[in-house]
């Protein structure tokens, strides 16, 4: 299994600044990084891991298994999931196939250095906080990284994930089901949901 060792060397590779942060007590999962660093629940996130069915990339490539990140204690809303990815279904993935198809004990799940093939989402909750904590794929250490570098290490796309559904304008540009960016054939980079896009919404509207 992956562990803090291998997020270090990985995001060591890339320069990307970071600290690896001993807990108080040994973690019980990512949800329970709060108690163990002693620091509020909107500072750490989770990773939850879904199956997804008849969902494709815009290169035509099959998606297996999505991976979302959300503040600790939170979840995404299925219906919000399903069409952001365009998927005929969605169900959250067992503890051996998290095991399995990213490489990290299930319970603790980095968003950092997980397999190519694993689409990786984030709800804008996280933009919430310049710094974020997370798991490393160990119970007694944890990854503390900027908030806009993790987001850039981990590839993850934003998206409102832990609210109601989306509109099918904002569906997520790798998507080739029926109604997504892709098949319709504009410029996926047009879709894509920034956060520096949200902060700016969030200015507008408060000015």
């Amino acid at each position: 299994m992956k562990s803090a060792l291998d997020i270090h060397q990985a995001l060591l590779s890339r320069s990307v600044r970071h600290e690896l942060v001993r807990t108080r007590s040994n973690a019980a999962s990512a949800d329970d990084l709060p108690r163990a660093l002693g620091v509020d629940a909107q500072s750490c996130v989770a990773v939850r891991c879904f199956v997804v069915d008849g969902c494709r990339t815009a290169k035509d490539r099959a998606i297996y298994l999505v991976a979302v990140l959300v503040l600790a204690g939170d979840g995404p809303d299925p219906i919000s999931l399903q069409r952001t990815l365009g998927a005929r279904s969605v169900r959250a993935a067992t503890p051996h196939e998290v095991n399995l198809h990213t490489g990290f004990s299930s319970a603790f799940v980095s968003p950092v250095g997980l397999p190519a093939d694993v689409v990786v989402l984030a709800d804008v909750a996280l933009g919430a906080r310049d710094v974020l904590y997370a798991a490393t794929g160990e119970s007694g250490v944890a990854l503390g990284i900027a908030t806009s570098d993790l987001l850039a290490a981990s590839g993850a796309r934003l998206a409102s994930l832990t609210s109601g559904p989306m509109d099918v304008e904002e569906l997520a540009p790798w998507g080739a089901a029926p109604g997504t960016v892709a098949q319709r054939g504009e410029d996926p980079a047009a879709r894509v949901i920034t956060l520096e896009d949200r902060r700016a919404s969030a200015r507008r509207s408060a000015s």
